[in-house]
């Protein structure tokens, strides 16, 4: 995730220089679809006194609405997965894996360049839940308890026609949040500070 920001500027350098063939500028009344790729920090329970994070990928998809021609308000949601292997002199690996999904519920302001071309932030409410899986000595996986977390979340991105009424999106934001864990009677709480992305195709109408 730490090259994802250099991803985006090159994504948005070359959603810049990219010809469109866009008739009208979106705005009031229009819609978006969007499905992508997108990459987050997963707060994780590896045992039940250790909290871990852990980088996950996966499928983002979002709907926006235009209530204005700057303003929308965006539902979107996702599924992630990550593995991780660690490895120290001659003890034998520490492997798990995680899971996740979210949904997200929120508003951006739009800027545009021009006609094809604009930048977009805003605030929105995330909710995301997640478990580690520890493989057990070869005999299947041990389910980590679930973590829950409700966050704020804040994105800056950027939208570029491509042809049509197809075009290029790419975001990068930071969730400020709250995670809970409660399952066999250990429970646990801690906030954490994250970043999270996506990047992919837009459809308007």
């Amino acid at each position: 995730m730490r090259s994802f920001p250099i991803v985006l500027t090159i994504v948005a350098t070359m959603l810049c220089v990219t010809p469109s063939a866009h008739a009208d500028r979106i705005g009031g009344g229009n819609s978006l679809i969007w499905v992508g790729l997108n990459g987050n920090r997963a707060q994780l329970l590896t045992s039940p006194l250790d909290v871990e994070e852990g980088d996950e990928v996966g499928v983002h998809g979002a709907y926006s609405y235009f209530l204005s021609d700057a303003w929308t308000i965006v539902a979107s949601g996702g599924l992630d997965t990550g593995n991780r292997r660690l490895e120290v002199g001659v003890v034998p690996p520490f492997k798990y894996a995680s899971h996740s999904w979210n949904v997200r519920l929120g508003c951006d302001r739009y800027a545009f360049i021009n006609d094809d071309v604009a930048f977009y932030a805003g605030p929105g409410l995330l909710y995301w839940k997640g478990h580690a899986e520890i493989p057990d000595q070869g005999f299947g996986v041990s389910h980590m308890p679930d973590v829950h977390e409700t966050a704020f979340n804040a994105r800056l991105g950027m939208l570029a026609n491509l042809t049509g009424h197809v075009g290029l999106f790419g975001h990068i934001g930071q969730s400020i949040g709250s995670n809970s864990s409660d399952q066999g009677g250990v429970k646990a709480t801690w906030w954490s500070s994250s970043h999270e992305g996506s990047v992919g195709l837009s459809l308007d109408f």
